[in-house]
C-alpha cells in the first residue's frame, strides 16, 4: 500500500480552508455588527446574540458528526463480533499451509507421484499429526472451480445442470482439516492413486440437489466422468467468512478434471504451526529443491478475512473518539464561559434567594439541550447513512437498535458529565464575590 499524493495535497487543502472559514467566520459576524448592539451584549455578558448561536451551532455539529461515527463503529464491531464467532467447518488452529507447485512442464504421472510423495514427507516432519493437500484452500477461494454438475438420477439436466465448486484432493486432505464426516466413508489412498471414480460432497450439495439422499448417486463434474459419490461432508466456508456456503464436491487429485499445477498441503501440528516451517521446508527440499514453497497458518488466513473489517472499526472509532473529544471539550468551554459570564446574574439570583440546586439544574438544562439537539440530528443523519454501510455489515440491522440507544446513553452520559462541572461552579457562586465582579 502505498501513500496517494493527491489524496494527501486534498487532505491539506481542505484542512486549510476549514482553518480560514473558522477564523474569518466571528470576524465577519462582527463585522456586520454595529456598535451599539456589540455594546448592549457586553453589558449582558456576552451570553446572547451571534456568538453563542455559532458557539452552539458547532457543538451540536459536532456531537452529531460523533454519533454518526459512533453507531457506524458500534455496528461494524457486532459485525466483527459474529464473523469472528462464524464456524469456518474445520479446526482453524494447529494447521500450517504450503502452496506449491510442480509447475507445467512436468508429465501429469510425475507430478502426482510428486506431491504424493510430499505430502508423505510433510506428514513424516517431527512435530506433524497429519498432512493432506488439495487444489484449493478454504478461507479465500483460493485456487477454488466451479463447474456445472450433471447428476445421473436427473438425466433432463444434463448439460445445463446447477453449478458448484470442486477440488482435487489427497486422502488424508479432509481428514488433516478436521472436517466432519456426516454419511459414507473417508478417502483412502488407493482412491485416489489408482483414481477411483469416486467423489463426496459437502452437506449443501446434498440438501441443495439430492434432498439429503446423496449416497449412491452419480454425479459427473466437467470432464470428470461420472463419479458415484461415497461421502458427505460438514460445509466449509471455502470464500469469506460472512459468504455462503456454496456445494461444494471433492474428487480425487488425480481426476482428468483437475489441473494440479498447484497444490496447497495442509499440515496438522499439536502446538504452534511456525514451529515446524523449516521442517516442513526441508522435507520438500529432500524430494525436489526446484519446488517453490509458500508457507502460512490457518490462523493468519482466517485473520486475513478478518482484516477489513478490523480496520473499518478502527477508523471509525478513532474518527468517532475524536469527534465526540472535539464536541465535549467544545460542551465544556461553552458552558464554562456562559457561567463565567453570567456570573453577576447568577450571584444577584443566589443573594435574592435562589436555590444552588435550582442555578446548578438551569445551566445543566442548558448544556443538556445542546447535547439533546447534536443526539436529534445525529440519529437522523445515522439513519439516512444507514444504506451505505448496510452492505458491510454481517448479521446485523443497520438500524440496530441496540447500538443506537447505547450509542445515544453514552452521549448524553458524557454530555452531563461535562455540563455538571461549570454547573457545579455555578451553583457555589458567592453572592458577594459576583457582586463584586460586576463593578
Amino acid at each position: 500500500m502505498q501513500l496517494d499524493t493527491a489524496a494527501i495535497a486534498f487532505a491539506a487543502l481542505m484542512s486549510v480552508l476549514a482553518a480560514a472559514l473558522v477564523a474569518a467566520l466571528p470576524t465577519l459576524t462582527v463585522a456586520r455588527r454595529s456598535v451599539a448592539v456589540l455594546l448592549r451584549e457586553a453589558g449582558r455578558g456576552n451570553t446572547s446574540g451571534a456568538g453563542r448561536r455559532a458557539r452552539h451551532a458547532l457543538i451540536v455539529t459536532q456531537v452529531a458528526m460523533a454519533l454518526v461515527l459512533l453507531v457506524g463503529a458500534g455496528l461494524m464491531l457486532r459485525s466483527v463480533v459474529r464473523l469472528s464467532a462464524v464456524d469456518p467447518g474445520f479446526r482453524v488452529q494447529g494447521l500450517l499451509t504450503a502452496g506449491m507447485s510442480a509447475g507445467a512442464a512436468r508429465t501429469r504421472a510425475s507430478t502426482n507421484a510428486l506431491y504424493t510423495q510430499v505430502v508423505d514427507k510433510m506428514a513424516a516432519t517431527p512435530g506433524a499429526r497429519g498432512a493432506g493437500a488439495a487444489t484449493s484452500l478454504p478461507l479465500g477461494a483460493t485456487g477454488l472451480t466451479g463447474a456445472g454438475v450433471d447428476m445421473q438420477s436427473r438425466p433432463e439436466l444434463h448439460g445445463r445442470g446447477p453449478n458448484a465448486m470442486y477440488s482435487g484432493i489427497t486422502a488424508e486432505y479432509l481428514q488433516t482439516l478436521g472436517v466432519p464426516f456426516l454419511a459414507g466413508r473417508v478417502p483412502a489412498r488407493d482412491d485416489i492413486e489408482q483414481n477411483r471414480p469416486l467423489a463426496w460432497v459437502n452437506k449443501t450439495f446434498a440438501r441443495q440437489f439430492l434432498g439429503d439422499r446423496a449416497l449412491g448417486e452419480r454425479i459427473r463434474v466437467a470432464d470428470s466422468g461420472w463419479l458415484e459419490v461415497v461421502g458427505v461432508v460438514g460445509d466449509m466456508k471455502t470464500g469469506a467468512l460472512r459468504d455462503d456456503v456454496q456445494p461444494m464436491v471433492y474428487v480425487p487429485f488425480t481426476n482428468s478434471a483437475v489441473k494440479p499445477t498447484v497444490m496447497f498441503a495442509v499440515v496438522r501440528t499439536a502446538g504452534d504451526p511456525t514451529s515446524i516451517a523449516s521442517a516442513v521446508r526441508e522435507a520438500v527440499n529432500s524430494v525436489d529443491a526446484s519446488v517453490p514453497l509458500a508457507l502460512r497458518t490457518m490462523d493468519d488466513i482466517h485473520s486475513a478475512s478478518l482484516a477489513q473489517s478490523r480496520f473499518t472499526v478502527v477508523l471509525l472509532s478513532l474518527a468517532a473518539v475524536i469527534g465526540l473529544a472535539l464536541g465535549i471539550v467544545g460542551l465544556y468551554g461553552a458552558i464554562s464561559y456562559t457561567v463565567a459570564q453570567r456570573t453577576a446574574e447568577i450571584g444577584v439570583r443566589v443573594a435574592l434567594g435562589a436555590n444552588p440546586a435550582a442555578v446548578c439544574a438551569m445551566v445543566l438544562r442548558q448544556g443538556i439541550s445542546i447535547i439533546l439537539l447534536g443526539i436529534a440530528i445525529g440519529l437522523a443523519a445515522a439513519g439516512s447513512l444507514a444504506r451505505y454501510i448496510a452492505s458491510m455489515l454481517f448479521e446485523v440491522s443497520a438500524f440496530d437498535p441496540l447500538t443506537y440507544a447505547a450509542v445515544t446513553l453514552l452521549l448524553v452520559s458524557v454530555g452531563v458529565l461535562a455540563t455538571f462541572v461549570p454547573a457545579r461552579r455555578a451553583a457555589d457562586t458567592n453572592p458577594v464575590d459576583a457582586l463584586r465582579v460586576a463593578q
